[in-house]
């Protein structure tokens, strides 16, 4: 990766097992204000809105490349997908985007970027095969030892589950009515024995590297191999976080369809591999621990769409909110009957 003292320098293109050096002059391709520099680049597409209203771009320079622009685009992760780069990623097999360049750290954020190189065009399908594959990798990059890693936060762009369950809770009035449309009920003891399962997967599980925000959009299938994309949020926490987002956290963008069956196929694909790496966890109590996380998680879930549906000022079309909402609800359906059952 370049800094901002190597205007030009060259790097070795070994995604096809070639050897083709390419010469770079990043530098001249961003403003020192953190944009594009449409006086050193033929062609620009949008990709992508952040947060923050920024864009990520695909970009073409004159020798005919083209590479993805991504300035800082949640304010609150300046600076951690870079970090992710230069501490963790090297130990990982080749399933994220290059990193090209980056602005320099004493940039403000407001101007910091980043240059990946573009893969082209990506499918995000979710298929069984994507998951499963995923799941493997996710129990690699969680036996990684995490002591080195204590400047990572304990909380990702979500809030941590016990603030989820405690802000159900707390308004549990709106919670009981959310679940009475839904024609669900959660009793008291219900909710005991919820509360109780996960303070104890959070004091048993072991504290791991998560990518934070692995849902479909940011994994994708690129020449028949498997990308993740953004890590942006990662954070350190229990395994159940990735697993929710690779297994049941829904998106308006990239609807699917997940069934108890196919749960069950990738929490066993990524226990086997995690058990491979050294890391045992009893299967019965992780299943459990799951259906607690996931009823909490999605009906948290659920309370953030319904606010969407209702507000007039929200970005995503109403009716893929509609089928977020269907895609939730029938997660929580699912492992609320499961954890009935157990």
């Amino acid at each position: 990766m370049m800094n901002r003292n190597q205007h030009r320098s060259s790097r070795k293109n070994e995604m096809d097992g070639g050897s083709v050096n390419e010469e770079l002059d990043a530098y001249s391709w961003v403003t020192p204000e953190g944009m594009l520099n449409d006086h050193y680049i033929t062609s620009r597409e949008q990709l992508y809105q952040g947060m923050n209203g920024r864009y990520v771009e695909r970009f073409t320079v004159p020798t005919g490349e083209s590479y993805i622009f991504k300035p800082l685009t949640n304010p609150a992760q300046h600076g951690r997908e870079r970090w992710m780069y230069e501490r963790v990623m090297s130990g990982l097999p080749p399933i994220y985007p290059q990193l090209i360049a980056a602005s320099d750290l004493t940039l403000a954020p407001a101007q910091s970027w980043m240059i990946y190189e573009d893969l082209g065009k990506l499918v995000h399908d979710s298929q069984e095969a994507t998951m499963l594959d995923a799941a493997v990798h996710m129990a690699a990059w969680h036996a990684l030892p995490v002591t080195d890693w204590s400047e990572l936060p304990r909380v990702g762009q979500k809030p941590s589950i016990r603030t989820m369950l405690d802000e159900l809770q707390m308004y549990r009035q709106s919670t009981d009515g959310l679940l009475s449309r839904l024609d669900m009920r959660l009793s008291s003891l219900d909710w005991d024995k919820i509360a109780t399962l996960i303070l104890t997967a959070e004091e048993e599980l072991p504290t791991v590297l998560c990518h934070g925000d692995l849902h479909p959009g940011n994994m994708a299938e690129v020449a028949g191999r498997l990308v993740i994309l953004d890590w942006e949020h990662a954070h350190l926490n229990t395994p159940l976080w990735d697993i929710y987002h690779l297994v049941d956290l829904s998106h308006p963008l990239f609807p699917r369809t997940v069934t108890p069956a196919l749960r069950e196929r990738v929490m066993d694909v990524y226990l086997d591999k995690l058990g491979s790496l050294g890391v045992q966890i009893k299967r019965v109590s992780f299943a459990e621990w799951y259906d607690a996380y996931a009823i909490v998680f999605s009906l948290w879930m659920l309370r953030l769409i319904d606010g969407d549906l209702r507000s007039e000022e929200c970005v995503w079309p109403k009716e893929q909110l509609r089928n977020q909402w269907l895609e939730t609800a029938a997660t929580l359906e699912q492992c609320m009957k499961h954890m009935g059952e157990e």
